[in-house]
């Protein structure tokens, strides 16, 4: 082998080498170059979806978090009509067989049929829609980028202008609240009325009871079927829109506002006369969410009374001190926390004996299921500025509760049924809306 030949051979090989070594070089740079344009995309909401469906996120911050995400197109026509899908175990199952899926990938269609049906939705002048609760967004279960890649992937294999509503929490989006859909009608229909005659929902939390089809579960709540039923339009479980199955026998779950305010119609109490004409303290004595604070202001504070509550003075010892100057300046106090036991009363009943005031007691005898009902209305009604009050604290409030007796030092103790007052029509239809079943 000639000298000139090993030389020639060895320049190729280096020259191969660097190149191969530049290519290595270049590799980490691209693909950072790569992320960084997905990440500026993914910022802007943008996909690589047909129809210029672009993600957004509505409604104002709660504890740092959008309350509602949601998949739109400005460019789409709005539609009269509406075909509205929960997602999982609606129209998808789990590709693993898991309860819940393992990651954005672990999904398939939960019937053959489902792509079809939806496909023909569409091409029947419907607008179709996946309206989901997500709350494992705000526990930090569930990554928001892994849910919209999830969504992605189906909507591109449908390759139909699907819009997607998901509320991150328990927020005043999530259903049974129709304020997804109501987001969607006000902002993303391009004016155009819709139809709720002809229009569905479809879910798989229909409130059914276990044994309703062989082997199968009770429904883990009735969220779907009272979704639908918020909104004004027909429902129907999977089993009975994909596969024509008879609609199965089942239970709302919770509370029927609409029959409750017919049952208190007849037992009006409003005329009463509460407060007192001489210096007092009321106190209130009632589980969370029970129509404490609306019967105080109402009743006591609109006649001078001064307002003591422990969600605005932040903790006990300042609502001690709030009632004590109160006394000092010769005004009456309402005591509206929840006062559940003798020793959290003690602290005002040493207050009245100080300051040479009678005390009354206002017992709410709220239906614990109308105080959940209550909950939940209240965080609707403020848009979510007031969030539901945890289960903890209703069992909180039962292990300690102890009924007042005149022993503690009490003038009189009232019972008081609740009577809801409306302050709007909006109020009252806020009211008669289903809540959910899950605590």
């Amino acid at each position: 082998m000639s000298k000139s030949f090993l030389l020639h051979l060895t320049s190729r090989i280096t020259r191969s080498n660097l190149a191969g070594i530049h290519k290595q070089a270049m590799r980490p740079k691209r693909k950072a170059v790569a992320d960084t344009e997905v990440k500026a995309k993914r910022a802007k909401g943008e996909t690589d979806l047909r129809f210029d469906l672009k993600w957004s996120e509505g409604g104002k911050l709660l504890k740092n978090l959008c309350p509602l995400l949601y998949l739109s197109s400005e460019s789409e026509k709005g539609c009269n009509k509406v075909a509205g899908f929960d997602i999982d175990w609606t129209v998808i199952g789990t590709r693993s067989g898991r309860a819940f899926a393992s990651g954005p990938k672990d999904w398939k269609w939960l019937y053959d049929c489902v792509p079809s049906k939806l496909k023909q939705l569409n091409e029947d002048g419907y607008r179709v829609i996946f309206f989901s609760n997500q709350a494992g967004i705000e526990k930090n279960k569930v990554n928001p980028d892994d849910f919209r890649k999830k969504l992605e992937d189906i909507i591109a294999e449908l390759d139909i202008p699907v819009f997607v509503y998901a509320s991150t929490g328990n927020n005043h989006f999530r259903k049974p609240s129709p304020n997804m859909w109501k987001y969607f009608i006000d902002h993303n229909n391009a004016d155009v009325q819709v139809d709720l005659s002809q229009s569905m929902y479809v879910g798989d939390a229909a409130g059914r009871e276990k044994g309703w089809k062989k082997d199968k579960k009770k429904d883990f709540s009735c969220s779907d079927r009272m979704f639908a039923a918020n909104v004004g339009i027909d429902f129907h479980t999977p089993e009975e829109f994909f596969l024509g199955e008879e609609p199965a026998p089942f239970k709302w779950q919770s509370l029927d506002p609409a029959k409750y305010l017919e049952t208190i119609s007849q037992s009006s109490c409003s005329s009463n006369k509460y407060h007192a004409n001489n210096q007092e303290i009321a106190i209130m004595v009632g589980c969370p969410a029970s129509g404490k604070s609306t019967f105080a202001k109402l009743h006591f504070v609109a006649n001078g009374y001064v307002h003591i509550n422990r969600d605005t003075l932040g903790n006990a010892a300042k609502c001690i001190k709030a009632t004590q100057d109160a006394l000092k300046a010769g005004k009456s106090v309402v005591i509206d926390n929840t006062n559940p036991s003798p020793l959290v009363r003690a602290d005002y009943m040493q207050l009245a004996k100080k300051f040479g005031v009678p005390a009354r007691c206002f017992v709410m005898s709220t239906p614990q299921e109308v105080a959940h009902h209550l909950n939940y209305v209240r965080q609707n009604q403020t848009n979510g500025e007031i969030r539901r009050i945890p289960m903890v604290a209703y069992h909180s409030f039962k292990k300690n509760h102890k009924i007042p007796e005149l022993s503690e030092g009490f003038s009189e103790i009232i019972n008081v049924t609740f009577e809801p007052k409306f302050t709007s029509k909006k109020h009252e239809e806020l009211f008669k809306q289903w809540t959910s079943s899950e605590r």
